[in-house]
């Protein structure tokens, strides 16, 4: 794997933004919530963008259903190109890397299990870029494509939900957050572009008129795997390993 180092910049952004944290049990466990809670945060986006699709169906907007499949289509892209930066960069969490310099919240005994598994449940894990602020910038930025009032209330809500929890507990350097956004509109932009997911979306739309019911039993269940941030197709490989004893 390729070390990432981390500019000066970097390092004084995580600490100065995480020198507030372990001060405040009300503001460590709000920060909390939004950083272990994916209804809180993913499942709110993905709540915005079910309701672009209900909007053309009521209004037989073709367009606002096509959004929606963008959107889908631009969070494999973002995802995609995630998961192989995240197999060839090696960049420890600041938690890992900075060591006691940085500070933990207070935690009673609600909050306790929130900061165990809301630090991405694995501190060791690599940090650049985020997969979950390009999640959520993802579909920030096909809200905005929508309706740029939407898109813009949106990026505040990636912002302070997504981005300050992670450098408030340590979790992530703000180039981590700040790749996973770029590359998150990158890929809408790309999926905007490019001709075969236009007639790819247009072959959806069709295959939904003719099966709805399945089609929206099939949505729901997408949107759910979406708002938990896809920890079942993560977890899913090892749970297979372990019934058959590996």
């Amino acid at each position: 794997m390729i070390a990432l180092p981390h500019h000066s910049w970097d390092i004084a952004t995580v600490l100065f933004f995480n020198k507030f944290c372990g001060k405040s049990q009300f503001w460590d466990t709000l920060a909390l919530l939004f950083l272990s809670i994916d209804a809180l945060r993913t499942a709110i986006l993905v709540a915005l963008t079910i309701g672009i699709w209900q909007y053309g169906k009521s209004k037989s907007d073709i367009n606002s259903q096509r959004r929606v499949l963008y959107i889908l289509f631009s969070i494999i892209l973002t995802l995609g190109t995630i998961e192989i930066l995240n197999a060839l960069i090696d960049s420890p969490r600041p938690i890992v890397t900075l060591g006691n310099l940085i500070y933990n919240p207070i935690t009673t005994s609600d909050t306790q299990s929130l900061w165990r598994e809301g630090w991405v449940r694995n501190p060791k894990h690599g940090s650049f870029p985020s997969d979950t602020v390009a999640l959520i910038a993802t579909m920030a930025t096909g809200l905005f494509l929508w309706n740029r009032f939407i898109g813009i209330g949106a990026f505040l809500f990636v912002l302070i939900a997504g981005v300050l929890p992670r450098l408030y507990f340590g979790l992530h350097y703000p180039s981590d957050m700040a790749l996973g956004i770029i590359i998150a509109v990158f890929s809408s932009i790309v999926i905007e572009k490019v001709n075969l997911f236009k007639s790819l979306s247009k072959k959806i739309l069709n295959i939904e008129n003719k099966h709805s019911y399945l089609f929206g039993v099939l949505s729901f269940y997408l949107a759910y795997i979406i708002a938990e941030k896809f920890i079942l197709l993560r977890k899913f490989p090892i749970w297979i390993r372990s019934m058959f004893g590996h």
